[in-house]
C-alpha cells in the first residue's frame, strides 16, 4: 500500500514539473558581428497544437521591443529574422542586436517564458583618452580612456613610459611610491595627490578578448611646482619710473570705472523718478473718476 502511494506521488510531481514548460537551447549565445545565429526555444505539448508564441527583445539600454507578435514579424525585423517551430534565426547580426531575448509561450491556460542573452562580439576600436599635459604638484589629476565599439565592453590598462601600470601599485615594490587609483572597467586613472614622480608619457589600452587590443595616443604629463616668486622678482628689477607707469594706468582705470558707476546710478535714479511720476498721474486720474 505504501509503495503504491509513493509511486502515484512520484508520477504526479513529475507531471507537474513537465507541464507548460519552455526550454531554450542555451541561455547565453555569443556570435561575431555580421554572422548568422539561431536562438532556439521549444515547449511541451500541453500548450496545445497552436500555442501563442511571442518574442521580445530588451537592448543594453533597457528599451524593449516586440520581434514576433500575434503570429507576425514586426516591421523592424522583417527580412532580418526568420521565426520557425523551435526558435528564430538572425540572417546577420549587428552590434545593436546585443541584449536579452524573451521567448514567451501560452496556451490551454498555461504560460511560461525563458530568456536568451545574445552577445554580438565586436573588437575594440582605438580608445579616446583625455590626459592633461601639465598639472600642479599636489593637485588631482584625472585621466580617462573609453572604447566606443567593443562588445562585450572593453577593460582598460594604462602605461607610463611604455611600462604597464599594475591595477594596485601597493602590491608591487617598483610602484609602491605611486598613489594612483585605476579602474580597469571604466578606464579611469586618478592621481588624488599628484607628485613629480608621476611625470611621464601615458597611454591606455582597450581589450575585450576579440581581435587585437587597441592603444590610444601617448601624451606627456608634466608635474610642476606652483611658482609665485617670478612676478615680484621681475617687478623689483624695474626702475621707479617704470613701476609708476602701471600705477598711473591703474588709477586712471579706477577713476573711469568709478565715474561709470556714478553714471549708472544717476540713470537708475532718473528711471525711479519717472516711475513715481507715472504712479502719481495714475492716482490723480483715479481721484478724478471718483470725484
Amino acid at each position: 500500500m505504501l509503495t503504491f502511494v509513493f509511486t502515484c506521488l512520484s508520477i504526479s510531481v513529475t507531471g507537474l514539473h513537465a507541464a507548460f514548460t519552455v526550454t531554450v537551447g542555451s541561455p547565453s549565445v555569443k556570435v561575431k558581428e555580421n554572422e548568422g545565429v539561431d536562438l532556439k526555444c521549444s515547449y511541451t505539448a500541453d500548450f496545445g497544437a497552436t500555442p501563442r508564441i511571442e518574442w521580445k527583445f530588451k537592448d543594453l539600454k533597457g528599451y524593449q521591443f516586440f520581434i514576433y507578435f500575434a503570429g507576425m514579424m514586426t516591421a523592424e525585423y522583417e527580412g532580418r529574422i526568420t521565426v520557425y517551430d523551435g526558435g528564430l534565426r538572425f540572417n546577420k547580426v549587428t552590434r545593436a542586436d546585443s541584449g536579452d531575448y524573451d521567448c514567451e509561450v501560452s496556451g490551454n491556460g498555461g504560460y511560461d517564458e525563458k530568456t536568451i542573452k545574445l552577445t554580438v562580439l565586436v573588437p575594440p576600436s582605438k580608445p579616446v583618452s583625455r590626459i592633461p599635459s601639465s598639472v600642479t604638484t599636489g593637485s588631482n589629476a584625472h585621466l580617462t580612456c573609453f572604447d566606443t565599439d567593443g562588445s562585450p565592453p572593453s577593460t582598460y590598462r594604462w602605461y607610463k613610459d611604455n611600462t604597464p601600470l599594475p591595477e594596485d601599485p601597493t602590491k608591487f615594490p617598483n610602484f609602491k611610491n605611486l598613489t594612483y587609483k585605476m579602474n580597469v572597467f571604466n578606464g579611469n586613472l586618478e592621481f588624488p595627490n599628484v607628485s613629480k614622480l608621476d611625470t611621464g608619457s601615458y597611454f591606455c589600452e582597450a581589450s575585450n578578448g576579440e581581435g587585437t587590443p587597441q592603444r590610444g595616443d601617448a601624451v606627456l604629463m608634466e608635474v610642476r611646482d606652483e611658482d609665485n616668486s617670478q612676478a615680484p622678482a621681475v617687478r623689483g628689477s624695474l626702475s621707479t619710473e617704470t613701476q609708476n607707469v602701471p600705477s598711473k594706468i591703474t588709477m586712471n582705470h579706477m577713476l573711469e570705472k568709478q565715474y561709470g558707476v556714478f553714471m549708472l546710478q544717476e540713470i537708475k535714479l532718473k528711471l525711479e523718478i519717472q516711475k513715481l511720476e507715472l504712479e502719481i498721474t495714475k492716482l490723480k486720474l483715479e481721484l478724478q473718476k471718483l470725484g
